[in-house]
């Protein structure tokens, strides 16, 4: 399910928003968290690069902090993560 490059993203609208990947059942809060940052390096280093990735960190952060605040909550399997980005 890991974007291949912002590239594929781009030219795949139906591709996974950052909400949709902190929200997917299948995946774990750590898989979540995982692709999320993957995701938030792309974005950044192409925005760096005067690219437009057609999206912000601030959405991928916001997307971090919902998965964050629902392993928090238990509503993950997983014990609550500290000192995740």
């Amino acid at each position: 399910m890991a974007f291949e490059s912002l590239e594929y993203r781009a030219d795949d609208h139906s591709a996974p928003m950052p909400v949709q990947i902190a929200h997917n059942p299948s995946l774990t809060a750590r898989e979540k968290l995982d692709l999320l940052t993957r995701l938030k390096a792309e974005v950044t280093g192409a925005l760096e690069n005067s690219e437009d990735p057609g999206l912000s960190p601030g959405e991928i952060d916001q997307a971090i902090d919902e998965v964050k605040l629902d392993v928090e909550n238990g509503i993950s399997e997983e014990a609550i993560m500290r000192g995740d980005n």
